[in-house]
């Protein structure tokens, strides 16, 4: 929870420093890329957060990371002042919350749907349209599947989740019988 709420304050501020500039994708993909790579813990996240490497390599290595995702200076300065703030190991929480602020103000919404079985794609398309009718926005859907929710569907979008799966209907049932 710590992790997401500096997340969000790190990313609003960097959104808001980056509004005028092309770039935004660029920054959103550097970040993401440099979170994934720091989640990993391989040799980039033990050169950026092991402290017996020197700030000076660390702080170069981020600046050349930046200019070749071409994110421009704002996100290199960032990136210097996370290293400053031994803040880097919420780079992932950042880039969440920085795409998501990309998303929200394209009229976008990421939402995570896991089914007990596979998707089809027309079963897919057909979901995406129902979602975007009721969010009036485009959607972004990524698909998981847990063969441990029985049937139906579980979406989420940020912290909003519907569970129409049977596990759910389930387990709500259980706790209104043993309530009662």
């Amino acid at each position: 929870m710590h992790g997401e709420i500096l997340g969000r304050r790190y990313a609003k501020a960097l959104f808001d420093l980056t509004k005028d500039t092309p770039n935004r994708s660029a920054v959103a993909s550097l970040l993401t890329g440099l979170g994934r790579e720091l989640d990993e813990r391989g040799a980039l996240a033990d050169a950026c957060l092991n402290p017996r490497y020197p700030a000076p390599a660390k702080r170069a290595l981020l600046l050349e990371a930046a200019r070749r995702a071409g994110a421009g200076d704002i996100a290199a300065k960032f990136l210097v002042l996370l290293l400053k703030k031994n803040r880097l190991s919420f780079l992932s929480a950042i880039a969440s919350a920085y795409q998501s602020l990309l998303d929200e103000e394209a009229g976008r919404r990421r939402v995570t749907v896991t089914s007990a079985r596979p998707l089809d794609q027309q079963e897919q398309n057909a979901l995406t349209r129902k979602l975007e009718s009721v969010t009036g926005r485009t959607i972004s859907m990524e698909v998981a599947v847990d063969p441990g929710i029985l049937g139906g569907l579980v979406v989420r979008s940020g912290n909003v989740s519907y569970d129409a799966s049977l596990k759910g209907q389930l387990d709500r049932l259980r706790r209104q019988l043993v309530a009662t």
